[in-house]
């Protein structure tokens, strides 16, 4: 039995509803035969259970900071992989050093496996703000990461207009097919993965499109097949936690 935590310290762990519940039950559907895997926080009243928004770098330290935790709690109840919520992978190195179960990335494990499906790809995502291609170059190695597609979308829109969102997604991504090239797409936001649209979308612009909850949930899986986890010659524990 595989036992995987999907991390959200504002989640009440088997009490959730409304958007919670639907995403849990989506992860389940996602998952393999053998596999438990739930929405794992830490806020103890069921009632006060939401989604947070990570549409900054501001955003993404606020939001490690409560990961950490909640990784961490995760790992002492027995989870063997925990996933991080946010396409965005925020907190990806200081999570690898306080856990020895894998911690997995769901933007990076996406772009890995766009990157095994041809020679170019691109990412459809949230916001309006300038794109940072060599960042993600830089950060991920993948050189066939040609463009990056901004829906003029927020997050909390995205969940609110899923048709809206759908209708962005489907013109951004024929621009990166026709104007860049790109052989497959995926999303670098985890809302609109949870829309569940990418085989609809992969139909209506052509190419593959790699959904990061799914890539997040699969990898998380062959990760505990494997019994493999992160190089702590890579994320060594911190000298204060030792």
């Amino acid at each position: 039995m595989r036992k995987i935590a999907y991390l959200m310290e504002s989640a009440s762990t088997g009490r959730l509803s409304g958007e919670l519940a639907r995403r849990e039950g989506v992860l389940r559907e996602i998952a393999s035969p053998g596999t438990e895997i739930d929405i794992f926080g830490l806020e103890p009243d069921p009632e006060k259970s939401h989604l947070g928004t990570v549409e900054s770098s501001y955003d993404a330290a606020l939001s490690t900071i409560g990961d950490l935790k909640c990784a961490m709690a995760a790992e002492e109840a027995g989870y063997q992989a925990v996933i991080i919520p946010c396409g965005g992978d925020p907190g990806i190195a200081p999570l690898r050093e306080v856990l020895t179960i894998p911690v997995v990335p769901p933007g990076s494990a996406a772009k890995h496996i766009c990157s095994l499906l041809g020679s170019r790809f691109s990412i459809i995502t949230v916001g309006k703000g300038p794109v940072k291609v060599p960042e993600i170059h830089e950060r991920d190695g993948l050189m066939k990461l040609v463009s990056i597609h901004q829906t003029g979308l927020t997050v909390p829109e995205v969940r609110a207009k899923p048709r809206e969102a759908y209708e962005a997604m489907v013109r951004e991504g024929k621009k990166a097919v026709d104007e860049y090239g790109a052989a497959s797409v995926t999303y670098g936001c985890m809302s609109m993965g949870f829309l569940m649209v990418d085989e609809k979308l992969s139909e209506e612009i052509g190419v593959p499109v790699v959904n990061p909850v799914k890539a997040a949930v699969k990898t998380a899986e062959t990760l505990i097949d494997l019994g493999l986890t992160h190089s702590k010659r890579a994320y060594p524990v911190p000298p204060s936690m030792k």
